[in-house]
């Protein structure tokens, strides 16, 4: 629950205007995947190695009212991988983010 909400909370954060958000689910071999889709301001690729951790603010432009204090990202990373999977990130400046949650199977079909 948190995990997403930490997803979702980010997608609306960081959107110019209304929020477009899409989250999705599928299975892969041994994996459940939940994707968190959104068209916001998008991080610059020098970002993207470093918005995992504790306290990492990206800069936002003209976004000046952005709240936080950089822990929501460091805790999604730390919750996955207290359950066995990863998150990861595709993200182009001006155009959004996809954040994937890896999950383990629990059972192989």
């Amino acid at each position: 629950g948190n995990i997403l909400f930490n997803l979702v909370d980010n997608a609306v954060k960081y959107s110019k205007d209304a929020p477009e958000i899409r989250i999705s689910t599928r299975n892969q071999p041994g994996l459940v995947l939940v994707e968190v889709a959104d068209k916001g301001i998008g991080m610059h690729k020098e970002d993207l190695r470093n918005i995992f951790e504790r306290f990492f603010r990206i800069h936002t432009g003209n976004v000046h009212d952005v709240k936080g204090f950089g822990l929501g990202l460091h805790y999604v990373a730390g919750m996955m991988r207290a359950h066995g999977g990863k998150v990861r990130v595709e993200s182009s400046w001006g155009k959004g983010s996809t954040f994937t949650l890896e999950f383990p199977s629990l059972n192989e079909t």
